[in-house]
């Protein structure tokens, strides 16, 4: 007893000692969780800190700008110049949002077009796979009446066979009659298959629309092309096309343009040429009146790329020899009105 009883003490004992190792492990896995999620904390402050300071030095890089800026229109001198800067980019802005909803609607269009023609595509097909398992059909459910009509004929013929010298002939024939049930089985099965094809077919969906075909973004690329380089000889009319490039390029402290009376003209000149390129008059006639052109000049990296190389749409043509049709403005190679980022890829 005596043993026994020391026995179950130190059971009590180990399962203590093993109750408090898992509570001391428990702990210390929390505290290692808690260590974690500490040094996660510090690295995302950090990292908050870090675009803090970003921040501020980018706000205090604007509040700069905008500063010298207001003294610039503050001068006599130059506040005029700094008027015209930013008019030649609104004049840079109106060309580039001119082409982007010419090449939106374009796009638009002919993506409609080709979501009708793929959906006709898919009826065309489906009514020749319906026209295909109706004659299909047609050809077994008459071969099952067939069928049918036969077994009914023999079992007809067994029910006229009841005379008793009539024995031998009627058993005979009943054991032709499961060859023929089965026949009919077998029948009745196919016409039933044939149901649930020709309703698989009716309930089909089309297909997802793949996107507009390689040739359409080719030709709507040619077509934004053709529109830059109409926008560029518009305001190239005020001769303001390089002007406004220049300023994309530089900020308004690099640019000088002249005296007061010489700014106020080149304003006049700026409006009048976002007036020409902000009116679409004409527009789709002399864009169509360049593709010709440009669809005999260009050239393609390969047989997959949308976009025409830059050289091959320049002034002069491959042998050397400048077109008379051609346009003076490279507008892709120049990447004018910020042409990359309309062109269908």
């Amino acid at each position: 007893m005596i043993d026994k009883l020391s026995f179950l003490k130190l059971g009590q004992e180990g399962n203590a000692a093993s109750a408090e190792e898992e509570r001391l492990k428990q702990l210390f896995q929390n505290r290692a969780g808690l260590k974690k999620a500490h040094a996660d904390l510090k690295d995302e402050l950090h990292l908050l800190r870090d675009r803090l300071k970003q921040q501020e030095g980018a706000t205090l890089r604007v509040q700069e700008q905008l500063d010298s800026l207001g003294e610039l229109l503050a001068d006599p001198v130059t506040g005029y110049g700094a008027l015209v800067f930013y008019q030649l980019r609104a004049l840079w802005k109106i060309a580039h949002t001119m082409i982007a909803a010419f090449a939106i609607e374009l796009t638009r269009t002919q993506e409609t077009r080709e979501t009708a023609k793929h959906r006709e595509e898919f009826e065309a097909q489906r009514r020749t796979r319906l026209a295909d398992a109706d004659e299909r059909l047609a050809a077994v459910a008459a071969a099952a009446e067939e069928k049918h009509a036969a077994l009914a004929a023999r079992v007809a013929e067994c029910e006229r066979l009841t005379a008793i010298w009539h024995y031998f002939k009627r058993r005979n024939l009943q054991r032709t009659l499961e060859d023929l049930r089965a026949d009919c089985f077998a029948a009745d099965a196919t016409v039933g298959h044939l149901h649930v094809e020709r309703k698989a077919i009716l309930s089909e969906a089309p297909g997802p629309f793949p996107g507009i075909s390689l040739g359409a973004r080719r030709n709507i690329n040619l077509a934004i092309i053709a529109y830059a380089e109409l926008a560029c000889e518009a305001a190239d009319a005020y001769g303001l096309t390089a002007r406004a490039k220049e300023a994309m390029a530089r900020r308004v402290h690099e640019m000088r343009f002249g005296s007061r009376e010489d700014c106020e003209e080149i304003m006049q000149r700026v409006q009048k040429a976002m007036g020409a390129i902000a009116n679409p008059k004409n527009i789709n006639a002399a864009v169509k009146g360049r593709l010709d052109r440009l669809r005999a000049s260009c050239e393609y990296r390969n047989s997959a790329d949308t976009v025409p190389t830059a050289d091959s749409l320049g002034p002069a043509s491959s042998a050397g020899a400048r077109s008379s049709a051609a346009s003076p403005w490279n507008v892709l190679a120049e990447d004018y009105w910020d042409l990359y980022t309309l062109l269908l890829r």
